[in-house]
């Protein structure tokens, strides 16, 4: 498949590739790639979830992955995800463990996670819209009449809230515990203690099953760590990729 490539790209060093959630985008990372960018070289991709091509399971956003790596001739990456980029970040490194030096998931999807995957079509008026992002940050000045006025824009587009909840059901449909196990790269999990999406206990459903994860939760956060706490979010992820890959595997608040 021919992918048109937008991403946003900083630094130099080791890549880290950055990967976004269903309703974001590479700007959900621009607080935190001047921070990486001092040691790494950071890719921030846009993933093609515009409605323009179709998505019935997971395999295309990977093959997506795979070949925007390819394009930018990145061999191996730290791979970094938040929500649905968390679970997409995690099938590259099933199918390519060679392509993976590091594992970083924020609220990640994969095991379990409130959305739009119960067939029905999301009212599309700006209350609905504001309490659904009210369930993403703790913090609600993130919640702007900007965003608001942009999804609702979007949602007035049948056929792409349609798309929308295509990809939110092959999320849901690929669990992922069984796999969990065969992730040998060091994994850090960072995790909203507010989070309502994927709540805290699936950050300790995935801790408990993959080999080699460090698990850190940040206070007064909901589902988007790299949003809410940037600051926090790039100082631990440096942090962890400085340290030798034969990290144990540990828990901290």
């Amino acid at each position: 498949m021919s992918w048109a490539f937008e991403c946003l790209e900083a630094g130099q060093g080791p890549t880290v590739t950055l990967l976004h959630g269903l309703f974001g985008g590479p700007s959900n990372w621009a607080a935190v790639i001047p921070s990486l960018a001092q040691d790494f070289h950071v890719l921030a991709p846009q993933f093609p979830l515009d409605g323009s091509v179709p998505i019935t399971s997971l395999q295309p956003l990977t093959d997506f992955v795979r070949e925007f790596l390819d394009f930018k001739g990145v061999e191996q990456t730290a791979l970094c995800g938040n929500s649905l980029g968390g679970q997409v970040a995690l099938d590259f490194c099933l199918k390519y463990p060679h392509r993976v030096t590091k594992l970083i998931l924020a609220g990640s999807a994969g095991l379990y996670e409130r959305h739009l995957a119960d067939g029905s079509l999301p009212k599309p008026n700006k209350e609905f819209i504001r309490e659904q992002a009210e369930k993403i940050f703790f913090d609600k000045r993130h919640i702007s009449e900007e965003l608001i006025e942009q999804i609702y824009q979007q949602l007035q587009d049948r056929r792409y809230v349609r798309f929308l909840i295509r990809v939110a059901k092959a999320t849901r449909d690929y669990r992922m515990d069984d796999e969990l196990a065969k992730v040998r790269v060091p994994t850090l999990l960072i995790w909203g203690a507010q989070d309502e999406v994927t709540p805290p206990s699936v950050a300790h459903q995935f801790h408990e099953h993959l080999p080699n994860a460090q698990l850190v939760f940040f206070d007064e956060c909901g589902h988007a760590p790299p949003i809410e706490h940037p600051k926090k979010f790039s100082q631990i992820v440096r942090e962890f990729l400085a340290q030798p890959s034969s990290v144990a595997s540990s828990c901290c608040q």
